[in-house]
């Protein structure tokens, strides 16, 4: 049987009460082996059927092919409005997964250190302005700004994805930022080896 402890409060990854590694749920196991252990989809555990319906959704709108939007626009959206809430947990993890989209990890940082100072193409540009918008004055979205995102190259359908993933991440790091999960470990020290 498996040791069902909590974890001493020096190990504390977020504001729940975590069992040890291998407490878990049989049923919610491969789902945490699947995201490699990390502390988001650990903490979400502690209920199963919040961990899956959040998981499923993760994964479906940031698989590689199959979207609208290539991956590295989405994963800009997803820096652009957590570097905006200042979610530690999904500015970090999403930095890192833009450098690997873009291919260029520094300038992926650069990106999510100060969005107004970033080099972006007009498209990248009007993505993350509307992420911004949607993140902190949704009532001020009008015509213009569909007019402006068109004008970058985005159809309609474009438009309804990039509002998909800037609301979605607006949801995500609310339960972060309210749980107090902390970014693992294993996210610093590979920025320290991507900058070397």
């Amino acid at each position: 049987m498996p040791d069902t402890h909590l974890a001493p409060a020096a190990e504390a990854i977020a504001r729940v009460h975590l069992p040890r590694l291998g407490a878990e749920p049989e049923n919610i196991r491969a789902l945490i082996e699947r995201h490699a252990g990390e502390n988001w989809v650990r903490t979400l555990a502690l209920n199963p059927d919040t961990a899956r319906r959040f998981a499923s959704y993760f994964e479906d709108l940031f698989r590689v092919n199959g979207a609208r939007l290539p991956l590295h626009e989405r994963e800009l959206i997803a820096v652009a409005v957590s570097a905006t809430n200042g979610c530690g947990l999904c500015e970090i993890h999403h930095t890192i997964a833009l450098g690997e989209a873009l291919g260029d990890a520094v300038r992926a940082r650069r990106i999510a250190l100060d969005l107004h100072l970033a080099v972006l193409s007009p498209r990248e540009r009007a993505l993350v302005e509307f992420a911004v918008k949607v993140t902190k004055t949704p009532k001020q979205i009008d015509e213009s700004v569909f007019h402006n995102l068109r004008a970058a190259g985005l159809d309609d359908a474009d438009i309804i994805e990039a509002l998909e993933v800037s609301a979605w991440f607006n949801h995500t790091n609310r339960i972060f930022i309210a749980l107090g999960v902390q970014p693992d470990e294993k996210y610093f020290f590979r920025d320290a080896q991507d900058a070397q």
